[in-house]
């Protein structure tokens, strides 16, 4: 999701590993307000694991700048609702202004939000702590592993993957194994601890 140079709106598009149509509820988030945009019946194409719907233009009722969004629920072609964790997103970089044709949607207001006991409207998540550095003899030169994580409301590890590899399958393994056993510090929205995702680099040093 971005925002249109020229101000007429944000264009959205949903991504989904299968499926011929999707619904979807998405929550958009400004300072001040929550507003739901409902994605009806949007046609996905591509690859049977990688399908997305085309570009919609969302309009909000009310001026103000969205920071962050969130699928809050879908649906495949019609079957049972899927409730989504909050996995708060930030905006990508300003595109062109929407083509003629693009379909609209018209966002409803949520709510009002009171941000004032919070520091920020969101909190990235933080490593809670020294993560475990990669000991053991594994050559005489620096290997670095980068990995992907996903991290639960309570900071725990639920999924992990490797991004990059050292090139050398026990420091990988070893990396992976202190990420699932580490305690993160979890974000936040509104002062509330929701799911995400980090990018962690971690190093052997001979």
């Amino acid at each position: 999701m971005a925002a249109t140079s020229d101000g007429s709106g944000y264009g959205l598009a949903i991504y989904a590993a299968k499926g011929a149509a999707v619904d979807a509820h998405v929550t958009l988030i400004s300072d001040t307000d929550a507003y739901d945009a409902h994605v009806a019946s949007a046609v996905l194409s591509g690859p049977p694991e990688d399908r997305t719907s085309g570009t919609m233009l969302v309009k909000l009722p009310a001026p103000g700048a969205i920071k962050y969004y969130y699928v809050d629920s879908y649906t495949i072609d019609g079957g049972d609702v899927q409730s989504c964790p909050s996995y708060p997103n930030k905006l990508g970089e300003p595109i062109p202004a929407a083509p003629e044709g693009v379909p609209a949607l018209a966002a409803q207001h949520l709510q009002s939000l009171d941000v004032s006991k919070c520091k920020e409207l969101y909190r990235m998540p933080g490593l809670g702590g020294q993560l475990t550095s990669i000991v053991g003899s594994y050559g005489n030169k620096q290997l670095t592993v980068e990995t992907r994580v996903y991290i639960d409301s309570n900071g725990r590890a639920v999924r992990e993957s490797i991004v990059q590899s050292s090139g050398v399958e026990g420091v990988d393994q070893f990396a992976i194994g202190a990420i699932q056993e580490h305690r993160f510090s979890a974000a936040e929205l509104l002062c509330t601890p929701v799911v995400s995702e980090m990018l962690i680099d971690l190093k052997y040093d001979p």
